[in-house]
């Protein structure tokens, strides 16, 4: 803001065009303190010691000299008549209850300020310099009650600051009435900004048309305003095709009058969808878009009356050419920096295709899918409206055209879900983050609540996601849907994911919260996994099938394993990899697998990461801390470490069966033997393979007689063909003294899966 020189202060008047919740009558000296300090941008200076009062009979078409640089002060209401009015240099219209009208009024380094709120222009056209800032609605008619429609006041509002390059200041909570099917939404020019104050609300309803449209345009700035959304629709009602043709011809008009497009005869403007028309915003190819401290509210409490949809990215044909029936160049969004935003009671949040996109700072309060107020037609008719997420980037349109530099920090998504607790039969959910073909991704400190779970990824290239922590409740689904958490939808490639926490909620699952995937070079690090109960033993979670990836420091946790399913790999990789797959490096912790003792050939933890017959170089290490059970595999050489342990105490005779075995197709890598209690003197005793206490040739190792350990380590790797019990045998009676602990390591030698 451009301010006027300095005057001594009892003759300066600051005249406020923002409303506080106090009067500027009260305490002036504090008040206009706390206006410079928090505020400077909102006020003028205008002197009115030397003020001109414009007397009644005022000839505006013949402006005296010496009116140039000084402060009008228009008490009364003048009508132009349609006269195109010149002002001179450097004039203030103070407007202190006038008004003009019916004119063209042309300005010079011409700065407006009006005491109170009311109207000061009616018909008049804005030309020429302004000092202002900001303009406001009110001058043009706005009654700003948050009642009466102001719609045309506001556009008329946006026309005047894209003439003069003004900004659009909405001190005062507005209605917009923009609901009627392709006539009424709300057209955003080039370099339009519309910035709120006093936590000001913009009310506007609609449905089956955007109530804000950017089609081609090139620098929009939306601050620190609620859109506040009063309406409800109607999910059992499908959209028909002329609802999507009143839409996109109301685009094709615009595109012709203002973009300098030509359609040919038969040919429309480029859509893809009637749900595209449910966005309160819609950007059709449009680039340097901000939405600072912007907040997306529903007044309603019920599914139907949430927003459709937030903000819509979508292609369209670019300005200046003729579209023919083969159609025309397009483009996308570009450039969108989202910052300090909240979004409450909406289904849809951010969705299609944007090249540069900048999100820092957002909070998602309540959500859910479309429905109807009884909570019927969950997913609309026919499963007419996508499954709704937080953010849902995609390669929406041309094959041309894929999200990229996209950058989502600092996210906050409550997973508050109002309404029918179904999903859809279908198929199809709610996840927060949905993210496809999409390349130079970087997410960091996003956390998920949804009870649909975190999100959705696929054919991402070059990205990092950190920092991440996300609760489900993902047993809503049927679970041959194949839903989970973080889902994978289609490959990765050079994908980093860092300090993750995935954990659900269901107290019984059936798939794990996150799924396996495909790519080369992704790395997991820090990647933790949570279940309560599980109840079928599905492949994975962790696996990436292709060449160079790395999973580190990360975790499988099982609170409850009750899965029956043999021969289930944590570690999973298609054939295609267990083939061909090289430089995999996975290491891999698992707390709570199920007992294992019945069965340590099916029970056990498994990996699948490569054919006897790939000679590529892999590796892979997995430890079930609940079983003492390691496997760990070198290109096609795999491992398996088995240790268990028993606390003996001796009884009577000279063997004891030990309830350890040696199951078969596993061997004795190493026996751990500690006398917890001092045996009989001169007593014995031997770990044997036999009953028989002098069958020498079956035992494995002596043990001391007195407290202290010994150990012995086995070279043959050859495995048992059968189990093998394991006794406790001595050269005399035990005599019920001596206490001993048994640590058998047991081993299994395989090559390749």
């Amino acid at each position: 803001m451009k301010y006027r020189p300095s005057y001594p202060f009892h003759a300066i008047l600051f005249i406020c065009v923002l409303v506080f919740h106090y009067s500027c009558a009260k305490d002036s000296d504090l008040f206009t303190d706390y206006i410079i300090e928090e505020n400077p941008e909102y006020i003028s200076v205008i002197d009115l010691e030397n003020a001109l009062r414009i007397p009644s009979d005022f000839d505006w078409t013949n402006i005296p000299e010496g009116y140039e640089n000084t402060v009008w002060e228009i008490t009364g209401s003048f009508d132009l008549e349609e006269a195109s009015i010149r002002l001179p240099e450097g004039v203030t219209l103070y407007f202190n209850g006038g008004e003009l009208t019916n004119g063209t009024l042309t300005g010079s380094e011409t700065l407006i300020a009006s005491q109170g709120s009311s109207q000061v222009f009616d018909a008049i056209s804005l030309t020429g310099t302004f000092e202002n800032d900001y303009i406001m609605p009110y001058w043009f008619g706005a009654a700003m009650d948050g009642v009466t429609d102001d719609r045309e006041a506001f556009v008329a509002t946006l026309a005047h600051a894209n003439t003069l390059g003004l900004k659009v200041l909405v001190e005062k909570d507005i209605f917009l009435d923009v609901e009627e099917t392709g006539t009424k939404s709300i057209f955003l020019e080039d370099n339009t900004w519309i910035e709120g104050a006093n936590d000001v609300n913009i009310i506007v309803n609609q449905i089956l048309s955007p109530a804000f449209q950017g089609i081609l345009a090139d620098g929009i700035t939306i601050k620190n305003v609620t859109f506040l959304y009063d309406n409800a629709y109607n999910a059992s009602t499908d959209f028909t095709n002329s609802d999507r043709y009143a839409n996109n011809t109301a685009i094709k008009n615009y595109m012709e009058t203002y973009r300098n497009v030509v359609f040919e005869s038969g040919v429309n403007a480029k859509t893809i969808s009637a749900t595209d028309f449910t966005a309160m915003f819609l950007f059709d190819a449009s680039k340097n878009i901000t939405f600072d401290g912007v907040n997306f509210v529903a007044k309603g409490d019920t599914a139907d009356t949430f927003i459709l949809m937030g903000i819509k990215f979508k292609e369209q044909y670019a300005d200046n050419q003729t579209i023919t029936s083969s159609g025309g160049t397009t483009d996308i969004c570009r450039n969108v920096t989202l910052t300090n935003m909240v979004l409450d009671g909406v289904i849809m949040g951010i969705q299609g295709p944007v090249i540069g996109l900048a999100v820092d700072g957002l909070n998602s309060f309540r959500y859910s899918d479309v429905q109807t107020a009884q909570g019927t037609n969950i997913g609309w008719v026919n499963y007419t409206f996508p499954p709704p997420h937080l953010f849902y980037l995609n390669e929406d349109g041309s094959l041309d055209y894929d999200p990229s530099n996209i950058s989502i920090r600092n996210v906050y998504d409550h997973g508050k879900y109002v309404g029918n607790s179904d999903v859809r039969g279908g198929g199809g959910y709610c996840n927060s983050l949905k993210l496809i073909g999409a390349s130079n991704v970087y997410v960091d400190n996003y956390k998920s609540f949804r009870r649909d779970g975190l999100g959705d990824l696929g054919g991402i290239t070059n990205g990092v996601f950190k920092n991440i922590y996300a609760e489900s409740t993902i047993d809503i689904f049927n679970p041959t849907f194949g839903f989970t958490s973080l889902r994978f939808v289609g490959d990765l490639t050079n994908v980093t994911f860092e300090n993750m926490t995935i954990k659900d909620n269901s107290e019984i699952l059936e798939r794990y919260p996150l799924d396996v995937t495909g790519g080369d070079y992704v790395t997991m690090d820090n990647v933790h996994v949570y279940v309560n109960e599980l109840l079928h033993t599905p492949h994975g979670p962790f696996g990436i099938s292709g060449s160079n990836n790395t999973i580190l420091n990360s975790s499988l946790n099982i609170q409850n394993h009750t899965g029956t399913e043999t021969y289930k790999a944590v570690v999973y990789h298609n054939n295609e990899t267990l083939d061909n797959g090289a430089n995999n490096h996975y290491e891999i912790e698992v707390n709570g697998w199920r007992d294992i003792s019945d069965d340590p050939e099916g029970l056990s933890i498994r990996m699948l990461l490569q054919y006897a017959s790939n000679t590529n170089d892999n590796y892979a290490k997995i430890i079930d801390t609940a079983n003492g059970f390691t496997i760990e595999q070198e290109s096609t050489v795999k491992q398996d470490a088995w240790t268990r342990t028993e606390e003996v105490e001796l009884g009577s005779g000279t063997s004891q069966l030990l309830n350890l075995n040696i199951p078969r197709n596993l061997y004795v890598q190493r026996v751990n033997l500690t006398t917890l209690e001092a045996l009989e003197d001169g007593l014995e005793v031997y770990l044997s393979t036999s009953g028989n206490s002098t069958s020498s040739n079956s035992w494995l190792t002596e043990i001391s007689a007195i407290t202290g350990s010994i150990s012995k380590t086995f070279s043959s790797t050859t495995a048992h063909t059968s189990s093998q019990a394991l006794y406790l045998v001595a050269n005399d009676d035990f005599d019920n003294q001596g206490k001993i602990l048994v640590e058998l390591v047991l081993g299994r030698t395989t090559v390749g899966n």
